[in-house]
């Protein structure tokens, strides 16, 4: 008989009349590898054979039984006039499902599931959505300090009262963390402007533009008399009556008063500077 290594190979031959009962396993005499032999595994391999077909054959057994007792018992109950139970003879998968899911039903009512309250879900919602509630009030308030100019340039375009009396309130509290209310001055154009001096009066003509496509506070005008030395003989900062200018559109300086200045010296140029505070 031969017997081959299943390590590396080597081919062994065997004497079976050497071989017992007791003998299961053979060495290898290069590599020290042990295998079963080949004629223990055959008989091995027909041993589980029949078992598997010995407990098969016990199952059909088992099963065939069942469906003879309970084909007694379902035409013994037919004989009553019980329109639920005429019913045609079941299969056996159908009785073994049928079991099975009575089963599950028991192993269900001993283990029930924990119920959780509608109100505890209340409260774990709740606690879930306050941060992202208090994160948004942040935003709403983080941008509104950002855009604050803006934000007042529309209160006097849609609430004009209502900005006319909160909106130097909330500049004065916003000076005391130097973030004061400004015109944006960048979307603006001064056109146009001419300011004459004579007879101690000052005369302005000319139009303030807004670019921009939304409104522009209106800034404050500062006006400085400069005689020919480079010496400042008067100072005056002019509000205008606008609170606003509006997109694409403009205002004219010709509605200003005239600027009375007591001062009688000539050659005198005025210098206009456009002021961002909106507020002193």
């Amino acid at each position: 008989m031969l017997e081959t290594c299943k390590s590396c190979g080597t081919v062994f031959e065997v004497d079976e009349s050497v071989l017992t009962k007791n003998i299961q396993w053979l060495k290898c005499g290069v590599c020290n590898e042990k295998w079963v032999l080949s004629s223990n595994l055959d008989k091995n391999l027909l041993q589980k054979n029949s078992e598997v077909k010995e407990k098969s054959e016990k199952v059909k057994q088992e099963l065939a039984s069942i469906k003879s007792v309970v084909e007694g018992k379902t035409k013994i109950l037919a004989k009553k006039s019980n329109p639920v139970l005429d019913q045609k003879n079941k299969s056996v998968a159908e009785i073994a499902s049928e079991l099975s899911l009575s089963k599950l039903k028991e192993t269900n009512k001993n283990n029930p599931k924990k119920h959780t309250n509608v109100e505890d879900k209340k409260k774990t919602k709740k606690i879930n959505i306050f941060p992202i509630f208090v994160l948004f009030l942040v935003m709403i308030f983080s941008s509104g300090v950002f855009f604050r100019s803006a934000v007042i340039s529309y209160g006097y375009l849609y609430f004009p009262n209502y900005s006319q009396t909160y909106a130097k309130k909330i500049n004065n509290l916003f000076r005391k963390i130097d973030l004061p209310i400004l015109s944006e001055i960048k979307y603006l154009n001064l056109d146009n402007f001419i300011a004459t001096f004579e007879k101690q009066e000052v005369r302005f003509t000319g139009v303030i533009k807004n670019n921009s496509k939304r409104p522009i506070l209106t800034p404050r005008i500062k006006i400085l008399g400069i005689r020919e030395d480079r010496k400042i003989i008067f100072e005056k900062i002019l509000i205008l009556d606008e609170k606003i200018i509006l997109p694409n559109s403009k205002i004219s300086l010709s509605k200003l008063a005239k600027l009375k200045i007591n001062n009688n010296e000539e050659n005198v140029s005025v210098k206009v500077t456009l002021l961002k505070k909106f507020f002193d």
